[in-house]
């Protein structure tokens, strides 16, 4: 009898959730239909191209940010080989952390700074674009006065995918295409990358 009563409960509730559902109205749905837009005209598409990309030029005449100094400077290197400038645009006066030690105090507006390495640059702009959001880029400056810009190379930051970019130590191969290492181990010449 209790065996019976367990398989007859569901069933009366199932009989009594029917009624319920059949009692109701079917819902209405709005179907909205819209014509095509037209295509815009290609004249239209060449305008909103973005123009191309040039180089930035170095203004030799940008301030500093505000700096006490320290007992560091440019290395003596800066006047027999080349050292390094990296300029960028703030919005206002900030506080800042030099990465050759102690902070400094950025100028609203342009800003130019030298550094005697390259890695001091990077680590500048890295602080630059996390903590300021600004776009700072850096140049190599000879001692015969040239300058070269280094970074960002084509306008993009490096970790940022462009078009055109060539990507730099890759193998385009599964690691199972890989040379037997034994072959490279003991062959007595030197392997370049692609031929491995």
């Amino acid at each position: 009898m209790a065996v019976m009563m367990r398989t007859q409960a569901p069933a009366a509730t199932r009989a009594s959730s029917r009624v319920a559902v059949a009692a109701r109205p079917a819902a209405r749905r709005a179907v909205v239909v819209r014509a095509e837009a037209e295509a815009a005209p290609a004249a239209a598409k060449k305008a909103a191209e973005k123009p191309a990309w040039t180089v930035p030029t170095l203004n030799p005449d940008t301030p500093s940010p505000i700096f006490g100094g320290s007992t560091g400077g440019l290395l003596r290197k800066a006047q027999t080989e080349e050292f390094y400038v990296i300029t960028w645009e703030a919005k206002k006066e900030q506080i800042f952390e030099m990465p050759t030690g102690g902070a400094a105090i950025m100028r609203q507006g342009p800003n130019l700074l030298k550094f005697g390495k390259k890695e001091q640059c990077l680590a500048l702009t890295t602080q630059l674009r996390n903590k300021f959001k600004l776009t700072p880029c850096f140049y190599r400056v000879f001692p015969d006065g040239k300058v070269q810009y280094l970074h960002p190379a084509d306008g993009v930051y490096p970790e940022k995918v462009n078009a055109g970019r060539v990507g730099a130590n890759q193998n385009m191969r599964r690691i199972g295409q890989n040379v037997n290492p034994i072959k490279v181990k003991f062959s007595g010449r030197m392997m370049s990358p692609a031929e491995i």
